[in-house]
């Protein structure tokens, strides 16, 4: 994260044209206890003690090992763009929509990342997840500090805003769109303080200078749209702070500069290679897609899984959230960008968990803001007074949250590739024995396939990460792979020759069972990560018969069956063995 100066751990003033309300105004007022005095100044050593603490926590809670499926597609696509100079237009991913018009998604990204992984390769690519962590969450400081809060407290809540920031973390467009996210909050509590100051009287901070900064949001603007689907968020950002400026506009605030900047940057936002189309998709998948079985069996479109945030708190961060804001409110002022930025966010977070990432990057200001004007109103043990003790006792705390984080089975503290969600070992038999034809896959498997074979027209996917294709192959693909009549009218619709999928499907049976029940189709590969069926009658019908298991299974239903048939026949058991074994060697 990125230092800033110390300072006095004081309650922040109010901005001009926000009234405080009166400490015990009223007809019935109580007496009021003197405010606590004020804490020494926070000297920029302990400060800077303090931020180096916080930024190593932020870094290790986004430090665990590589699984995300996409990366692979997100690779190859910035190598075919570095290669090729140009941005396709075309659908080059998929066979069954292959040279149809299409949309390249989050193209900005792609080509950025492809340097990075072209030099440093898996460590590239932890640089970049810990850069664009740092660079968000650094613009996210220095917005705090705009606001107002000052020494190590509001640290804390930062650190904290991390931890659900962690799962975007994966080498995903998300990263840099977080980093323009961040950005865009710290323009407008910028231009929003600036305006305050100036109508105070302030020489270094005018209104002609606060709409000076305004016009930031264009470039922003420009490429967000050019990086990721989730542009439309700047938009919702920059409205809530144009509704504060209406709200607090008798005090001189200038609505109409942001208003235009605002337009500037949708006009922006259209300089992409795609123009409207490209700009549309955020609708398109709030109408149409998310309705859709293939998008609903997507996990992070979900609503959150509560189970897997005991560990960093996340009930207790959003009671904080809404908490701290009404207590400011009521003490300092109604802001209604905060309002506005919490009545979209947590809605959109609590019903599809991707969104809570985002959720915890918008407001993490805000809620360290407040965080930091509670923290300076407490009276604090003599004790804790010195900053340097007060550092350390924030430094311990961040440390002490992540702790749990980092210590999870599975997704804790950890550094490389997670292998299993990649059909790795699949991929190499299918090489080694020159498999080709057409492939009906699992879209998780995509893009590694994409990875590895790309662009030999016979190895590319039925579906890719983003579920490229018609509605009609979206539908069929989703109920194929848990209903036998689905699966034969895509069979017959698109002729598959090959099959890839996970070793476990959800559903009870799934594909993998009605393929290993079905004499046409012969089990060529398995391991933990995957299963590789051959049409007898296809493009790989010598494969098939050559190479085929004659009791090994894919599938989860009929290797019950098969244990079964095990314990009773003797005689059956060499020959399983020998397959297992062969199944190991491969």
């Amino acid at each position: 994260m990125t230092a800033a100066r110390g300072g006095r751990e004081r309650a922040p003033a109010a901005s001009a044209g926000r009234r405080d309300r009166p400490a015990g105004a009223g007809r019935n007022a109580r007496p009021v206890s003197p405010p606590p005095p004020s804490l020494p100044r926070m000297s920029r050593g302990p400060y800077l003690l303090a931020v180096v603490v916080a930024s190593l926590c932020a870094l290790a809670a986004v430090t665990f090992a590589l699984y995300d499926t996409d990366v692979w597609q997100h690779l190859l696509v910035g190598k075919v763009l570095w290669q090729t100079h140009s941005i396709p237009h075309t659908q080059l991913w998929t066979w069954p929509t292959y040279g149809a018009p299409d949309v390249l998604p989050s193209w900005l990204f792609r080509a950025l990342l492809w340097p990075v992984w072209n030099l440093g390769g898996m460590h590239g690519l932890f640089a970049w997840r810990w850069l664009t962590t740092l660079a968000a969450f650094g613009f996210v400081l220095a917005a705090t500090r705009r606001m107002g809060a000052t020494g190590a407290a509001p640290l804390f809540t930062l650190v904290w805003c991390v931890l659900f920031w962690r799962q975007r973390s994966q080498v995903r467009p998300e990263t840099f769109a977080g980093v323009l996210l961040a950005a865009e909050l710290l323009l407008l509590e910028t231009r929003r303080q600036f305006a305050d100051r100036g109508r105070a009287g302030t020489a270094a901070a005018t209104p002609p200078a606060a709409d000076r900064v305004a016009w930031g949001l264009v470039p922003i603007a420009l490429l967000w749209a050019n990086a990721h689907i989730s542009y439309y968020l700047g938009f919702i950002l920059s409205g809530a702070y144009l509704l504060d400026d209406l709200v607090h506009r008798r005090h001189g605030r200038r609505p109409g500069v942001l208003a235009r900047a605002m337009a500037l940057a949708a006009l922006a936002s259209l300089a992409n290679p795609f123009g409207w189309r490209a700009l549309a998709q955020p609708l398109d998948y709030f109408t149409v897609w998310r309705h859709e079985p293939v998008y609903q069996s997507i996990g992070e479109l979900t609503p959150i899984y509560w189970e897997v945030h005991v560990r960093d708190g996340l009930i207790a961060w959003l009671a904080l959230v809404v908490a701290a804001a009404v207590v400011r409110w009521r003490q300092r002022g109604f802001d209604a960008a905060q309002c506005v930025l919490l009545l979209v966010c947590l809605p959109q977070a609590l019903t599809t968990q991707r969104f809570l990432g985002y959720a915890a990057l918008t407001l993490a200001p805000f809620l360290a803001r407040d965080a930091g004007s509670w923290a300076s109103r407490l009276r604090w043990p003599q004790a804790l007074q010195a900053p340097a003790r007060r550092a350390l006792l924030v430094s311990l705390a961040c440390a002490a949250l992540v702790t749990p984080t980092l210590l999870a089975p599975g997704v804790g503290f950890s550094y490389g590739w997670l292998h299993k969600p990649y059909p790795e070992r699949a991929c190499d038999w299918m090489d080694m024995h020159a498999v080709r034809g057409k492939a009906f896959n699992a879209f998780s498997f995509g893009g590694y396939m994409l990875w590895r074979f790309y662009p030999d027209p016979g190895r590319l996917p039925f579906m890719d990460i983003h579920q490229a294709g018609t509605k009609e192959i979206r539908y069929l693909y989703a109920w194929a792979l848990q209903d036998s009549v689905a699966w034969r009218t895509l069979e017959s619709r698109f002729a598959v020759d090959y099959v890839l999928l996970p070793r476990t499907l959800p559903g009870e049976p799934d594909l993998a069972d009605f393929l290993d029940a079905d004499a046409n189709w012969a089990l060529v590969f398995a391991d933990d990560a995957a299963a590789l069926w051959l049409r007898r009658d296809g493009a790989c019908s010598a494969q098939a018969y050559s190479e085929g298991y004659h009791f090994l299974p894919g599938g989860m239903r009929a290797a019950a069956a098969l244990g079964e048939r095990a314990a009773s026949d003797s005689t059956l058991r060499p020959l399983l063995r020998a397959e297992f074994m062969r199944a190991i060697a491969a």
